[in-house]
């Protein structure tokens, strides 16, 4: 494989997993503290074409970067700006100092758990194991839809599980401007989890989800999966929907 193809595929391999802190080290060995946080939290640093982003300290942080013969390139990070207790602030600031400039990277797929190793100019050795992203799990490119989920649960009939109760839902759409439409969707009953939302009784929430077609799920598994991106609303007043 030519040097070229060797940094496109490694680059393909950043984008197809999220990586998260497994180990973080100085140059003789010995664990950086305020990093020891950031695994207990699953620090998590994500690439994509626009991208990379670091999330599990306090903030989000985000930057551009660059792939090429071994070496990630990371630009100046920005952050969001929330207040939280000491050690997760302290954990952002030794990310934004590790992560950045000219880093030596390697990937490895050839373990069970694929590895991504990041040496910074000072020595030390950052190490995070990847976990399939949903676009990489499922096959296909997830579609951003908004899901409206009541407040309660109700009876529905599943064929492995008995007295199983279903979220009910409703899919909800917004103007370009980002004014809720009114609902035109029935409320229905959803077979199946939605990855990443643990739904509260008596809490209705309004969900952006993205919806990806399995390219070969198992026998008992649904075609469409659904994974949480964001919460956009909570209401614990009661009331009944229009």
């Amino acid at each position: 494989m030519s040097a070229t193809a060797s940094s496109a595929a490694s680059q393909a391999t950043l984008s197809a997993y999220y990586w998260h802190l497994a180990s973080a080290v100085d140059a003789s060995g010995k664990p950086i503290a305020a990093l020891q946080k950031g695994i207990d939290n699953r620090l998590r640093l994500s690439f994509t074409e626009q991208g990379l982003s670091i999330t599990g300290g306090c903030n989000t942080q985000f930057g551009g970067y660059r792939y090429d013969k071994g070496v990630l390139q990371v630009a100046q990070l920005a952050a969001t700006m929330k207040a939280c207790e000491p050690g997760l602030m302290a954990l952002d600031a030794e990310v934004g100092q590790r992560i950045k400039g000219d880093l030596r990277a390697s990937v490895a797929t050839d373990a069970p758990e694929p590895v991504l190793q990041l040496v910074a100019q000072d020595g030390a050795v950052l190490k995070f194991t990847g976990e399939p992203t949903p676009e990489t799990r499922y096959g296909s490119k997830g579609e951003t839809m908004f899901l409206e989920v009541a407040a309660k649960r109700v009876k529905c009939s599943h064929p492995m599980i008995p007295n199983y109760q279903c979220l009910q839902v409703r899919e909800r759409r917004y103007s370009e401007s980002g004014v809720q439409q009114p609902a035109t969707d029935k409320w229905h009953p959803l077979y199946q989890s939605i990855d990443g939302y643990e739904h509260r009784d008596g809490v209705r929430t309004v969900l952006r989800v993205k919806q990806y077609d399995w390219k070969n799920p198992p026998a008992d598994a649904p075609s469409k999966v659904y994974v949480l991106d964001m919460v956009v609303e909570q209401d614990m007043s009661g009331k009944k929907p229009k």
